[in-house]
């Protein structure tokens, strides 16, 4: 049996985090994403995927041309986007790059037209200067004419819907127990993650510790227009416009 000791977030849980997400729809949130660079008339093909993760999205986007470069902090998690890679898409591997690096301080050779950071990864930046620094990256590698594509829980999402709460899960040979505790004062929810792993008659235990804060859609708001953003704000997958009372919210910021 694996030490319970708890690991890093996206570290020992990467094998196992796309059978985990497994309900998500992301086929939908990229085709979502083409409608909003089309009504923006955005023709370029490449796409900057931070904190890309496994790489299903990075996958996506070859499927449909695209050029894209996958930039995540997490090594394990890089490593399974690479297999991935390797075992599907062989024919543009030329197409795609993949940086291990920090979303709060990165850098390109050169600008691109469009960037994305989806599934909560903008709530795991724990403070408003985490923001700053990550929009303000965004806004140095973005083309004049470039778009920036991303999701973020509410603080609605994190206090009322996950809370005090422990949830149970079956996926497979996966049962998960997924513990959540909310900070009334930081707007913090603080996940313990167990995996209960059977395979050949022996059981694995991972616990991973994972953080992510909520921010008022109005500080949002603020941090882009400060970093030079004009911004709007969407209810998930619509077009109709956010409320805090929402669960996700689906920002598109773009260079004044």
């Amino acid at each position: 049996m694996k030490s319970e000791v708890c690991s890093r977030a996206f570290t020992d849980i990467a094998p196992y985090y796309d059978t985990l997400m497994s309900f998500i729809n992301y086929r939908g949130w990229v085709a979502y994403i083409e409608n909003i660079l089309a009504f923006n008339t955005i023709r370029g093909k490449k796409v900057l995927d931070l904190a890309c993760g496994t790489g299903v999205c990075v996958l996506l986007w070859l499927e449909r041309g695209y050029d894209v470069i996958g930039l995540d902090g997490s090594l394990p998690m890089l490593e399974i986007c690479r297999q991935k890679l390797i075992r599907s898409a062989p024919r543009v591997h030329n197409n795609v790059y993949l940086i291990n690096g920090d979303m709060r301080n990165f850098r390109l050779a050169r600008k691109v037209p469009i960037m994305t950071c989806l599934y909560d990864s903008l709530n795991y930046l724990l403070r408003e200067a985490d923001l700053v620094s990550c929009f303000e990256c965004v806004y140095d590698t973005l083309s004049d004419d470039g778009i920036f594509i991303f999701d973020i829980n509410t603080i609605h999402c994190l206090h009322d819907e996950w809370g005090n709460q422990t949830f149970h899960r079956q996926d497979g040979d996966i049962y998960s127990t997924w513990t959540n505790t909310f900070n009334t004062s930081t707007f913090v929810s603080s996940l313990d993650l167990t995996l209960a792993i059977k395979k050949d008659g022996k059981e694995t235990i991972i616990k991973e510790f994972h953080q992510e804060r909520a921010y008022p859609l109005s500080t949002i708001r603020e941090l882009l227009t400060n970093a030079g953003f004009d911004c709007s704000f969407y209810r998930h997958l619509t077009f109709t416009p956010a409320q805090e009372r929402d669960l996700r919210v689906m920002g598109v910021a773009t260079k004044k």
